[in-house]
């Protein structure tokens, strides 16, 4: 086991770092290519598919690990810096989501999902279950502990809560659903 530079503890080595987030930028790298080829109302709408909260931590999830590929190709501290500060945001937003979801699809799926769009199971567990799988294995394996105080991840929660409810008024009004 090798120290990460920025980790109190040992971790294993970058190699598998480096591993995990190209299997996570493919993933995540799907699911866009994915939503670039689904055909659905959401695609011409005002705000894409970025009025969706899913695709919003799918995508601080990819600038996450991308970061956390270049950090582990190159060792620059602060690339290893960008990809924890990202991570500290998306980690929390993609259990969330991932929890919301499948505990909402298992109880009845019509509350999420219209059946015109249903996804299949690939796609379905892209955005939904991989994330929070990939960067919780992250967190665990690969992270120093985060440093951000509870005051600050409060702030920063609110902040991003409020920012979002914005975001999602901006877009009704535009598209009118």
């Amino acid at each position: 086991m090798a120290s990460h530079p920025l980790q109190r503890l040992t971790s294993p080595s970058r190699s598998l770092s480096l591993i995990l987030h190209v299997l996570g930028v493919a993933s995540f790298s799907y699911n866009f290519h994915f939503l670039t080829t689904w055909d659905t109302p959401f695609a011409k709408a005002y705000g894409w598919h970025f009025q969706f909260l899913t695709i919003i931590g799918l995508t601080s999830s990819l600038v996450a690990f991308a970061f956390g590929i270049l950090a582990d190709l190159t060792s620059v501290p602060v690339l290893f810096q960008a990809k924890n500060a990202v991570a500290v945001l998306a980690t929390p937003l993609e259990v969330v989501i991932s929890i919301l979801y499948w505990g909402i699809r298992f109880i009845d799926t019509s509350l999420l999902i219209p059946d015109d769009f249903r996804l299949d199971l690939l796609p379905d567990v892209g955005f939904h279950l991989a994330p929070a799988v990939f960067l919780t294995l992250d967190l665990i394996l690969f992270s120093p502990p985060w440093t951000i105080s509870a005051y600050g991840t409060m702030t920063l929660s609110t902040v991003l809560a409020f920012a979002y409810w914005y975001w999602v008024e901006l877009c009704f009004s535009h598209n009118g659903w």
